[in-house]
């Protein structure tokens, strides 16, 4: 019976992994995490950023700003994020969200660790069905 090869994990689920363990990552230090994982080649800038950005780590974090008078005509009325979870004014995801986030990120951890073992397809696709529907979940 032949044996097949474990795949590696793509460069998107590697790039929210470090995310996910370190908010303030950026391209250098997703690269270094990259080459140390053993993985060959770099990750570009630009994902990196756009990852940041779909993860709501984009931004100054600075103290309060005020918020715009009910009158102000540069204000804009409130539209629902499609591409980010919720975030208060500060930029910190709300307690559900950010459980939702690391639950998420459990799960990647555990698929990475069947996808390693290797001859477990079945057990690798029920955990991205969970993911997915732990992602859907979150966009409610």
């Amino acid at each position: 019976m032949a044996s097949t090869a474990a795949k590696s994990p793509g460069k998107t689920s590697f790039v929210k992994e470090v995310l996910l363990d370190n908010r303030h990552a950026n391209p250098k230090v997703v690269n270094e995490a990259w080459t140390a994982a053993g993985m060959k080649g770099t990750i570009s800038s630009a994902l990196v950023n756009k990852m940041r950005a779909r993860m709501g780590l984009t931004g100054n974090l600075r103290g309060n700003r005020r918020k715009p008078a009910a009158h102000d005509k540069r204000a804009r009325p409130e539209t629902a994020a499609f591409s980010t979870p919720r975030v208060s004014s500060k930029g910190r995801p709300s307690a559900r969200t950010q459980t939702l986030i690391d639950l998420e990120g459990d799960i990647d951890r555990l698929l990475y660790k069947v996808m390693g073992m290797g001859d477990l397809p079945d057990v690798a696709d029920a955990l991205r069905t969970a993911r997915r529907l732990l992602y859907m979940s979150a966009r409610r």
